[in-house]
């Protein structure tokens, strides 16, 4: 933003400085000077583009500062976060033991139940089995 800023800036001032050719005389503490018409717009212009340029750094500065202070969070909320992925593989695989027990117990004291899918899947069968009587 401020570089597009700027770059606008010096072109205003390449216009003026071609459309105002002459010269016109300076008076300051008693010195005459003859400059050009568009030399104490130059001198502007480079005193605001100076001013633009310490705030560029001191905004850049200011952001780099704010980002050391943001890492230093971040890594701790990446070890909390590691912490609890741990602490979730636990969970997980204390889950799965506990699943597995609790299937052995019940597959070891009495035959498989059977599901919806295999009463679906033997459906052919009673259906070519089945007898009917003619009246």
């Amino acid at each position: 933003m401020y570089l597009i800023l700027l770059l606008v800036l010096f072109v205003l001032t390449g216009v003026f400085a071609v459309q105002n050719a002459g010269t016109q005389d300076f008076n300051l503490l008693g010195y005459t000077w003859n400059l050009p018409i568009w030399a104490p717009t130059a001198i502007g212009v480079a005193i605001v583009s100076l001013l633009l340029m310490l705030h560029m750094s001191h905004a850049g500065l200011g952001s780099r500062f704010r980002e050391l202070g943001h890492g230093r969070e971040i890594d701790e909320h990446r070890g909390h976060i590691d912490e609890l992925r741990a602490e979730n593989a636990r969970l997980r695989e204390e889950l799965a033991a506990t699943r597995g027990e609790v299937r052995g117990a019940a597959s070891t004291g009495a035959a498989p139940r059977r599901s919806w899918m295999d009463g679906v899947r033997s459906m052919g069968d009673r259906v070519r089995n089945r007898t009917t009587t003619a009246s």
